[in-house]
């Protein structure tokens, strides 16, 4: 049963989640654009689908690394079935670099929680982030994440709190710089013609409305439940499961400011779901409706690949 062999992490086990990214992100990079095939092509595909897998290796790290779930791959199964449900996402390689970076940001907070190399941690967090606002500049709200992490573990330097606002300068300085040089113009964060196009008319197309609705409903059950487990947990802990609400929140937030929506921006939802859904299906109750969920979880998948509506 799959619930039974995800519950464990062996190479096995991401072997198999990788063959089926590679699956879907094959079907829909190349079967789906046999038109406009070529070596370069095939090339950026290819180097696109290397950084999906490393975004996969760095979400399981995260979890691993600081104990938000216990030792198994059911967070990298929830990724790869969400991913798989969202075909835009899987064609999307600025996206998933800029997930990768924020990523990177993740784990620079969550491991403020040691107490060890505070400054170069926050830091190195805002610099990911800055970096990642250049390819989609509404990450730059995950520096909110920052400094919900500076409060939760180290909020009596007064000194931390300004170093995410020395990062953003540091990155504004190199890529203007950058403009300047090349391009011979000033860089400018955020155009103000991105804010004319935030509507919601795309998700009326049945493709991305039917994949959503069931990721939304999957969200809410998970985190009904990631609320009942907070309260039981210890004061040591909570924070990190904190950290995860509040990343929730921003991936929202980041979602409704995306100028141009097309089903991938529910990535920025995807990745902490993922952790939260993990943190449901290593519950030793419910057996049978979680084998059932996932199973058809994973069917839906196809279902949406080969069915346009």
């Amino acid at each position: 049963m799959l619930t039974s062999f995800f519950k464990k992490s062996k190479p096995i086990n991401f072997l198999l989640v990788a063959v089926f990214m590679s699956f879907f992100y094959v079907y829909t990079n190349f079967l789906g654009n046999v038109k406009n095939f070529s070596w370069s092509f095939a090339v950026q595909k290819i180097v696109v689908l290397l950084l999906f897998f490393m975004l996969m290796f760095l979400l399981n790290f995260i979890v691993k690394r600081n104990q938000v779930t216990q030792k198994n791959t059911f967070t990298i199964a929830l990724f790869a079935v969400f991913t798989a449900m969202f075909t835009p996402l899987l064609e999307n390689g600025k996206l998933l670099l800029s997930a990768f970076l924020v990523m990177l940001a993740l784990r620079r907070i969550v491991s403020l929680r040691s107490g060890k190399a505070i400054k170069s941690k926050i830091f190195d967090a805002a610099l990911w982030i800055s970096l990642a606002a250049i390819i989609t500049p509404p990450t730059f709200l995950f520096l909110g994440l920052v400094y919900f992490g500076i409060a939760l573990f180290c909020p009596t330097n007064g000194r931390n709190w300004f170093l995410p606002l020395l990062s953003v300068i540091t990155i504004f300085i190199l890529k203007t710089s950058w403009d300047l040089f090349f391009f011979d113009q000033f860089y400018i964060p955020w155009q103000s013609s991105a804010l004319e196009n935030l509507g919601f008319e795309v998700y009326n197309d049945l493709n991305i409305l039917l994949p959503l609705s069931v990721f939304l409903a999957f969200t809410i059950w998970v985190i009904f439940h990631y609320f009942k487990k907070l309260q039981a947990l210890g004061r040591k802990q909570k924070p990190t499961y904190y950290l995860i609400l509040a990343s929730v929140l921003t991936g929202i937030f980041c979602i409704l400011l995306t100028p141009e929506k097309n089903g991938a921006e529910i990535l920025w939802l995807i990745l902490p779901v993922s952790i939260i859904g993990a943190n449901y299906f290593q519950k030793k109750s419910e057996k049978w409706f979680k084998e059932s969920l996932l199973l058809s979880l994973t069917i839906l998948c196809f279902i949406f690949l080969f069915i346009n509506f």
